[in-house]
Formats: structure tokens, C-alpha cells, sequence
């Protein structure tokens, strides 16, 4: 395995463990993102202090600055992924928009809302699908160095 795949692999695993430790705790807030702001403050200072050490201990170990020189497979390979984390943004971020004009149309319609839905957790959706494009860019180009082209 080259030094480049590693370092996507141990990037992609710090990126989740960022995700698992944000998503549910920001999720889990009764009142929303506005009324905790104390809570959310934490939560983002803990996220960053993980994001730095991690990147920190990841360019140590793998010894990031010596990464092999790009040629135009890995341009390739870097633009297939791009592209498909590029789409995976378009689909999420339009789901999150249907999500929205319906539960706007339900309470119109038929005084039924389903999701009470407030700036921050829409915020919150939106860096969501920015972190599933993440993975999905990093996954992609994890498949195709494995595959070859």
C-alpha cells in the first residue's frame, strides 16, 4: 500500500470519529442548536482539538511530507473522485431541499408538520451531506488506486 493510500485511510478514519462523536451529539439537542450555544461551543472546540491532534499524529506516522510525485493516473483517479463527490453533494443536498418544501407543503396543506425544522438543523443537514461527500470522494479514490486505474 503507498504512503498516499494510507494517508487517505487514516484521514477517512479520523473523519469518522470526528462524525461520530459531532452528528449524534448535535442531533440529540432538545431544543436546537440556538437555545444550547454553550453546548455547541464545547462540542466544536472538543472538534477542532481532535481534527488538529489527529492531522497531527496522521503527518507524524506516515511521515505525509514525502509523498510521492503526482503523475497523471493519480490526476485521473483524483478527478473520478471529485466527480463523484461532487454528485453525492448535488443528490444530498436536493433530497434536504425536497425534505424541506414538503414538510413546508404537509403543514400547509394539511396542518401537519413532521419535522419542526429550524435554521441550525438545517445548517446541521447540510454538513452532513458535505461529510458523506467527503467519504464518498476518499472511498472512491481508495477504490480506484486498489483497482488500478
Amino acid at each position: 500500500m503507498s504512503n498516499r493510500e494510507k494517508t487517505i485511510w487514516a484521514n477517512m478514519l479520523l473523519d469518522i470519529i470526528i462524525a461520530l462523536y459531532f452528528f449524534p451529539q448535535v442531533f440529540a439537542m432538545k431544543d436546537g442548536i440556538g437555545v444550547n450555544v454553550d453546548e455547541m461551543v464545547g462540542i466544536i472546540g472538543t472538534v477542532i482539538v481532535m481534527a488538529i491532534v489527529g492531522s497531527s499524529i496522521i503527518y507524524w506516522l506516515l511521515d505525509v511530507g514525502k509523498d510521492e510525485a503526482e503523475d497523471e493516473r493519480d490526476h485521473a483517479i483524483n478527478a473520478k473522485a471529485h466527480k463523484l463527490g461532487y454528485w453525492s453533494v448535488v443528490v444530498t443536498i436536493s433530497f434536504l431541499i425536497g425534505h424541506v418544501v414538503l414538510n413546508e407543503t404537509t403543514l400547509e396543506l394539511f396542518s401537519y408538520q413532521y419535522e419542526e425544522m429550524n435554521p441550525g438543523q438545517i445548517a446541521t443537514y447540510m454538513l452532513f451531506s458535505l461529510v458523506i461527500s467527503a467519504f464518498i470522494k476518499d472511498g472512491a479514490k481508495l477504490f480506484f488506486y486498489r483497482r488500478g486505474y
